[in-house]
C-alpha cells in the first residue's frame, strides 16, 4: 500500500481529535458528576447528623457548629454551582458527538483504501470540523467549560489506547 497522502493523514487526524474531545467531555461529565454527588451526599450526611453529632457530642460543639454553617452556605449557593446544568450539557453534546464520530470513523475505510479523491476527503474533513462547531455552539452556546489539562492528558491516552486496540497504528 502506498504512503497515506496529506490529505488522509488530515482527516485521520481531524478523527483522532474528535476522540479526543469525545474523551474529554466524557472525563468531565464523570467529574462533574462526582463534585455534583458529593455536594449533595455531604448536605444529606450534615442536615441529618450534625444535630445528633451535636447532642451526642457536646464537648466538640464548635466543630458541630462550623459543620452545620458549613452546610448551610453550601445549600444556599448550590443552586449557583455549574455542576448539574453542565450534566445535563456535557451529557447533550458527547451524545451528538459521539454519533458524529462513529458516522465519520465508518469512512475511515473508503479515505484509507484510496477510495475517495482528495477533494472528497477534504470536504469529509472539514464536514466533521463543522458538525462538531455546531454541536458545541448549540449545547454550550456562550458558555464554556473551563480547560482541564489533567483531563486532556487522560483523554488523549484514551484515544491513543482506542486506535491501538482497533487499528493497530
Amino acid at each position: 500500500m502506498n504512503s497515506p497522502s496529506p490529505y488522509q493523514n488530515r482527516y485521520w487526524k481531524e478523527l483522532f481529535q474528535l476522540r479526543v474531545h469525545v474523551n474529554y467531555l466524557e472525563i468531565y461529565m464523570e467529574k462533574s458528576e462526582f463534585l455534583d454527588k458529593s455536594i449533595s451526599i455531604f448536605l444529606a450526611v450534615t442536615s441529618s447528623s450534625s444535630i445528633c453529632g451535636w447532642a451526642i457530642w457536646n464537648k466538640y460543639s464548635f466543630i458541630w457548629a462550623v459543620i452545620i454553617a458549613a452546610s448551610q452556605l453550601l445549600n444556599a449557593i448550590k443552586w449557583f454551582l455549574p455542576y448539574r446544568t453542565r450534566l445535563k450539557t456535557l451529557s447533550n453534546i458527547l451524545r451528538e458527538l459521539e454519533e458524529l464520530l462513529n458516522s465519520f470513523e465508518v469512512k475511515w475505510f473508503d479515505v484509507a483504501e484510496g477510495n475517495l479523491t482528495e477533494e472528497e476527503i477534504n470536504k469529509l474533513q472539514f464536514e466533521i470540523r463543522n458538525r462538531k462547531t455546531q454541536a458545541v455552539r448549540k449545547h454550550l452556546g456562550i458558555n464554556t467549560l473551563p480547560t482541564k489539562d489533567k483531563y486532556f492528558a487522560k483523554a488523549k491516552e484514551l484515544a491513543n489506547t482506542y486506535i491501538q486496540n482497533f487499528y493497530g497504528e
